[in-house]
C-alpha cells in the first residue's frame, strides 16, 4: 500500500473534519474492512472529485495507492459501498456538520479581511426538493407522481459573497415548508427573509409577539386591512406602497396581528408583497433584503451542479441522510479552504482547484491558488485609422434581394 505524502490537499481537507475517535473506535468495534471514518473520508473524497456513482469510487480507490493509504484499504466494492452509505451513523455527520459551520462562523469573525453586511445579520429561509424513482422511493411518497426529500435550509448571509448553511432539517417532500419554520427561527438578533412557502398567519403572530425580525413574501390575493397608510419617495417609481396592517389568523377572528406591508416590482414589472416586523428599515432597504432572498437559489444550484446533490448513490432513507449531509460537510470544506487561505478566488474556482490538485502537495494547490493572471496583454485592440477625418457620413448602398427562379 501506498503512503500517503505529507500535507496533500485532500489530507489538509480532511483534517478540517472534526470525527471524534473515541466515538469511531466504538461504532468500529469488530469491523474488519471500511470503517466509519474510512468511509466518510472516501464519500467526502469522491464528493470534491465529483464521481457520480459508487463504480467509479470503486476503481479509483483500486487505481490510487495514495488514497488507499489514507482511508486503510487497497479495494471496496461498490455495492459494499452503497451499504457502508446506509450503515453510517447520522449523527456523527450531524455532529461535524455543525462543527465546521462553527468554525466557518469563527472564521470570518476574526478575519479581518472579510467586510460585514451594512443591515446588521441577514439569514434566508427556503428548501429544495431532490427527486426519489417509483419504486425504490415509495418511502419519501410526496404525490401519484413524485416520490421526493426535502432540505430545508437555514442559509446565513452576514457576510457578503459568504453564505453558508448554518442549519438544515431534512424530511420528505411531503412535509410544508411552513411546518418546519417554527423550528428555525429561534434568533432576535437576525432577520429572516422567507417566501410564499411560509406563510402561516399564527406564526406571524407568535414571531411578532417574541420579538423575531421576519420578511415574508404573501400571496396577492392575502387579505390585509390598511391601518395607516405612508408616502413613498417620488424618485423611486419601484415602490408601490408602505403600510401599516392587520391580518386575522384563520379560523381565530379574535387574533389579529399588526404588520408592515411593502408593496414593489423589479425590473420585469413582477409585483411582490411582504410583510415585516422592520419598522426601522425604509421600505427600500426592505426590498433590497427580500431581493437578497435569491442568494440561497443560488446556493442550491451551487450544491446540485457542482457537488452533484441531485444525484444519489443509494435510495435508502438513512443513505440518502447521510449523503446529503456529507454534501453539505463537502461544501463547508470548501468554504473553511478559501476562508484559511485568504484567496480573492470564488468558492467554485476554489473546488475546481482541490479537484485538479487533490493528491498533490498542499504547498503546488497554494501556489495554483495564489498565481497571477499569465497574460498580460489587454487583448486585440482596434487600431484608429490614419488620414483625416471624414466629413461626410457613410451612405449604406441599397440592398437588392435576389430572386430564386425556379
Amino acid at each position: 500500500m501506498g503512503i500517503v505524502p505529507d500535507k496533500t490537499v485532500i489530507s489538509q481537507c480532511l483534517q478540517l473534519l472534526d470525527l471524534p475517535k473515541a466515538v469511531c473506535d466504538i461504532l468500529d468495534y469488530r469491523t474488519q474492512k471500511l470503517t466509519v471514518r474510512s468511509a466518510i473520508l472516501l464519500f467526502i473524497e469522491a464528493q470534491l472529485a465529483r464521481r457520480e456513482e459508487p463504480t467509479a469510487i470503486e476503481e479509483h480507490l483500486r487505481s490510487n495507492e495514495n488514497l488507499q493509504a489514507l482511508v486503510g484499504t487497497k479495494s471496496i466494492s461498490a455495492s459494499r459501498f452503497s451499504r457502508k452509505l446506509n450503515e453510517l451513523p447520522t449523527f456523527l455527520l450531524q455532529y461535524a456538520f455543525q462543527e465546521i459551520n462553527r468554525r466557518i462562523a469563527q472564521t470570518l469573525r476574526e478575519s479581518s479581511h472579510v467586510k460585514v453586511r451594512d443591515v446588521k445579520k441577514l439569514t434566508i429561509i427556503d428548501s429544495t426538493t431532490i427527486s426519489l424513482p417509483n419504486f425504490h422511493g415509495q418511502w419519501a411518497y410526496c404525490s401519484k407522481t413524485q416520490n421526493s426529500v426535502k432540505m430545508h435550509t437555514y442559509l446565513c448571509t452576514d457576510f457578503p459573497d459568504m453564505a453558508y448553511p448554518s442549519k438544515v432539517i431534512l424530511s420528505t417532500g411531503a412535509v410544508a415548508d411552513s411546518e418546519v419554520a417554527i423550528e428555525l427561527l429561534t434568533d432576535k438578533n437576525t432577520t429572516y427573509v422567507m417566501d410564499r412557502g411560509y406563510i402561516n398567519y399564527a406564526f406571524f403572530k407568535k414571531w411578532a409577539e417574541a420579538n423575531i425580525r421576519f420578511v415574508v413574501r404573501i400571496q396577492a390575493n392575502s387579505k390585509t386591512t390598511v391601518i395607516q397608510a405612508r408616502p413613498v419617495p417620488e424618485d423611486d417609481p419601484g415602490l408601490l406602497r408602505d403600510a401599516d396592517v392587520q391580518m386575522v389568523v384563520p379560523k381565530h377572528p379574535d387574533q389579529k396581528v399588526t404588520l408592515r406591508l411593502v408593496e414593489f416590482k423589479d425590473d420585469k414589472k413582477r409585483i411582490y408583497r411582504v410583510v415585516t416586523t422592520r419598522w426601522d428599515l425604509s421600505a427600500r432597504e426592505i426590498a433590497n433584503l427580500y431581493r437578497d432572498r435569491w442568494m440561497i437559489e443560488l446556493f442550491f444550484k451551487w450544491m446540485k451542479q457542482h457537488l452533484h446533490l441531485a444525484k444519489l448513490y443509494s435510495y435508502k432513507p438513512d443513505a440518502v441522510w447521510n449523503q446529503i449531509y456529507m454534501t453539505l460537510l463537502a461544501y463547508g470544506l470548501c468554504i473553511l479552504v478559501k476562508l484559511q487561505t485568504k484567496t480573492t478566488k470564488s468558492t467554485w474556482e476554489v473546488l475546481k482547484l482541490v479537484r485538479i490538485y487533490v493528491m498533490m502537495s498542499w504547498e503546488k494547490f497554494l501556489a495554483a491558488l495564489n498565481r497571477a493572471p499569465t497574460r498580460s496583454s489587454k487583448g486585440r485592440r482596434k487600431k484608429n485609422k490614419g488620414g483625416r477625418p471624414r466629413i461626410h457620413p457613410i451612405k449604406k448602398k441599397a440592398q437588392k434581394k435576389k430572386l430564386e427562379q425556379n
